[in-house]
């Protein structure tokens, strides 16, 4: 699944449908040709977007022994 910033969502049950779908989006609301890999690369984002953590963990930096501070 996709969402576009205009409020277009596009599914699919497999890969070249969803590219599909994004390509034809893309051309018709937005004057956009997307190849196949443009569009597929916008899916995998988008599914990285949905899966990433909404913080970062923060763990601190440790130095080593003998180091001067600059």
């Amino acid at each position: 699944m996709l969402h576009c910033d205009c409020g277009f969502e596009a599914r699919a049950a497999d890969e070249e449908g969803l590219v599909a779908e994004v390509q034809r989006h893309a051309r018709d609301a937005h004057g956009m040709a997307l190849s196949y890999d443009e569009a597929l690369l916008l899916a995998f984002r988008a599914e990285l977007d949905e899966t990433a953590p909404l913080t970062i963990p923060h763990r601190p930096i440790r130095r080593r022994k003998g180091r001067e501070d600059r």
